[in-house]
């Protein structure tokens, strides 16, 4: 037999060159585009967050108020807890004084705070604080689920919330007085989203 002198080539398997430089180039790129987006994600369920403190923290004070017939005032203290009241009665019915039964604060440096330039939400309950109530503060539930001011009356309201510096983080919630109904809101830098 005859050998040839000639190398044989022989086929292997790898990647050349300009393939591994191409998919680096991709995973650089979405690895670029998802560290933007899970910033912003994280700030905004962050902000959801803070505001379904304060949706649970609104809703126990009318549950409460039903459950146990008595008012249960809600206390907003700055920049960011919220305190749930008891009003004491004796037989007669007359208020002999207050229990603080539980307080809920708001986390992620999220505040009990009005930007300026988020103007008030579409229920147009008024927009000239941080807790802006149509009536007498303090506000409390009573013992049918309504939301009255310190004079009795029936009156809705609207809490805003927010990261001071951040406006992306405004969230609104606005309360229903007769029903004690509540919806919560989103700034998306324009309008305000339910």
């Amino acid at each position: 037999m005859m050998r040839s002198s000639r190398p044989r080539i022989v086929a292997q398997a790898g990647f050349t060159l300009l393939e591994v430089l191409l998919v680096a180039g991709l995973i650089a790129v979405i690895g670029g585009i998802t560290i933007g987006v899970t910033d912003a994600f994280i700030r905004t369920a962050k902000s959801d967050s803070s505001v379904s403190a304060a949706l649970m923290a609104i809703d126990t004070a009318r549950d409460r108020a039903v459950a146990e017939r008595r008012n249960i005032e809600l206390n907003f203290v700055l920049p960011d807890r919220i305190q749930l009241i008891r009003q004491e009665i004796d037989a007669a019915g007359s208020v002999v004084g207050t229990t603080m039964i539980d307080e809920y604060r708001l986390e992620n440096g999220m505040q009990i705070y009005k930007f300026p330039s988020a103007g008030d939400t579409p229920d147009a309950f008024g927009a000239t604080s941080a807790t802006t109530f149509t009536g007498t503060e303090p506000v409390m539930f009573t013992s049918d689920g309504s939301l009255v001011d310190a004079n009795g009356d029936v009156v809705n309201g609207t809490l805003f919330f927010g990261i001071p510096g951040q406006q992306t983080s405004a969230r609104a919630i606005t309360v229903f007085g007769i029903t004690g109904f509540t919806r919560t809101w989103k700034w998306s830098g324009t309008t305000w989203q339910e």
